[in-house]
């Protein structure tokens, strides 16, 4: 049972970008691109430049699929449940080349919804030990990466973020690595989280400009033929950080 509001195409924005609303949230809407890029150790494989496919958008889900000859087939799906949104996005290989570390970059906006805006970052966390979280004001703090508006974050288990070509062309990173692959931001009042998951990252990521947040997920080596899936989880509800992360545990057994 899904309990969104609404859901539609966004067609002032590139990309695979949908919109959304949730109760008890007037005036926020929340910005979801699936994915906004796949790549690999090498280079982009469904590039930012690629024109945006057309949604099909349901009650309680939206979902698209992307061509691009000899290249990838891609078949993004989102669907919008009681207590998460699930984001699964399956690409199929149809290069002739190995991808290697190939990982995809999907976006979870809140730059349309005023409530959870963060452009100062005291509110938007990662996880950096047992049930521990840090606001990136706090990590910036303690280590400032730079003045751009786009930063990384390693996970631990996951690839080294020089492996990875969009880590090397985006060179803005920070040495905190992050305990699991999750992120999230409280609203203005304090009273709601929104956050992303992924049970497989290949990093986190924040843009601070047009805020966002990331928890991407790793396929991995995909050899030319083969089919390979990335999900990630969408939870937003009225609680703290504290409950995000027992909501996540509680998940994932940890």
């Amino acid at each position: 049972m899904s309990n969104v509001l609404r859901i539609q195409q966004v067609t002032d924005l590139p990309h695979q970008t949908i919109g959304f609303e949730m109760p008890g949230l007037p005036g926020d809407e929340f910005l979801l691109v699936v994915p906004e890029l796949v790549s690999d150790a090498e280079k982009a494989i469904l590039p930012w430049s690629q024109p945006s496919p057309q949604w099909d958008i349901g009650p309680d889900s939206a979902r698209c699929m992307i061509d691009i000859d000899q290249v990838i087939h891609m078949e993004a799906e989102a669907l919008f449940r009681a207590d998460e949104i699930q984001v699964t996005v399956t690409v199929t290989n149809l290069s002739n080349r190995i991808w290697r570390q190939a990982n995809l970059f999907t976006c979870f906006a809140f730059y349309r919804a005023p409530q959870f805006d963060d452009h100062d970052l005291r509110r938007t966390f990662i996880p950096v030990g047992d049930h521990k979280w840090r606001s990136l004001a706090e990590l910036f703090a303690d280590r400032d990466p730079g003045r751009g508006r786009h930063t990384f974050f390693p996970v631990h288990g996951g690839p080294e973020l020089s492996d990875m070509w969009l880590c090397r062309t985006i060179k803005q990173h920070h040495p905190q690595m992050a305990s699991h692959g999750a992120m999230c931001v409280l609203s203005k009042d304090g009273k709601w989280v929104a956050g992303m998951t992924s049970p497989n990252p290949a990093y986190l990521f924040n843009n601070r400009q047009q805020h966002c947040i990331h928890a991407d997920p790793l396929l991995g080596t995909v050899g030319p033929g083969q089919v390979a899936q990335g999900v990630s989880a969408l939870h937003i509800f009225r609680g703290s950080v504290e409950d995000y992360e027992r909501r996540l545990s509680g998940k994932s057994g940890r």
